[in-house]
């Protein structure tokens, strides 16, 4: 018996250093990030973004996007002029297998700047996949920035979670074309290779009607962070066979909150006894 409880405490130690290790090497790339705001180098962000990940964000209430690559080419090349009155920090990680999730704030004298990544672990190495931000502008560098919701905001983010819930249940393809953004992507990694499906191609796989197993199956969602018109959701469905974790990234886009991307990590169970 002690042997046994020895063994377990063990197999407990080495399972949170695995993942307060997982946990740093996440934050590389956003620390690349970081790095190229600093610096202005081009390069730091080259190391930290997958070369098919996107920028989405929100521009006078309409959809914008724009490449890594093109990102990237607009880097300056050397530190802004007020380097020195600029602040950034990696405000939250979550991660779950082989696919995150990461808030980062720019905190500059004119502008207060909300980033949120989505990431995946592709070759053994962390990337982000997609990046989406809030700019709050300010009427001086001493201005406090701060992001209230009141009950109905909260309301509103969740609709387009609730649809994405109500289509696994169903099997109504319909939610999902109303949960997501025609532009929005679904990206994870499997067979050893990075994947993406359009809104399209994910609300096709829908058959139209529950799972056999429908009864056994669980689902639940927590918003994990909001600001101004952008926003980030955790998303668990517990099945019999498979636990997904599903990071959902979305914008208030004219009005609505739709889901704009979507990456998930897939953990197979063991088959209950018959």
């Amino acid at each position: 018996m002690i042997n046994f409880i020895f063994l377990l405490l063990i197999s407990g130690v080495l399972s949170m250093t695995a993942f307060a290790q997982e946990k740093e090497a996440l934050r590389l790339p956003l620390e690349n990030y970081l790095q190229g705001h600093a610096t202005g180098s081009g390069e730091f962000h080259q190391k930290a973004f997958l070369a098919e990940s996107r920028l989405l964000f929100v521009r006078e209430g309409k959809f914008s996007q724009r490449t890594s690559a093109e990102y990237i080419k607009g880097s300056g090349g050397k530190p802004a002029a007020d380097e020195a009155q600029r602040k950034r920090w990696i405000e939250m990680v979550d991660v779950e297998g082989n696919a995150a999730i990461g808030k980062i704030i720019l905190d500059y004298p004119n502008t207060y700047f909300v980033d949120y990544f989505a990431l995946l672990k592709i070759g053994g190495e962390w990337k982000i996949v997609n990046k989406s931000f809030y700019a709050q502008s300010r009427k001086n560098p001493e201005e406090k920035i701060s992001f209230k919701m009141t009950d109905d905001d909260k309301k509103t983010v969740a609709v387009p979670l609730e649809n994405y819930i109500k289509a696994h249940a169903t099997g109504d393809g319909e939610l999902i074309r109303k949960a997501f953004h025609a532009e929005a992507k679904v990206m994870f990694f499997a067979n050893e290779k990075f994947n993406q499906w359009s809104t399209e191609e994910f609300a096709a796989r829908f058959t139209g009607k529950p799972a056999a197993d429908e009864a056994a199956r669980k689902r639940s969602f927590e918003i994990l962070d909001v600001a101004g018109n952008a926003a980030i959701a955790k998303v668990v469905l517990d099945y019999p066979t498979v636990k997904f974790t599903d990071y959902m990234t979305l914008l208030k886009i004219d009005g609505e909150w739709k889901i704009i991307n979507k990456s998930f990590y897939a953990e197979q169970k063991t088959p209950p006894a018959k």
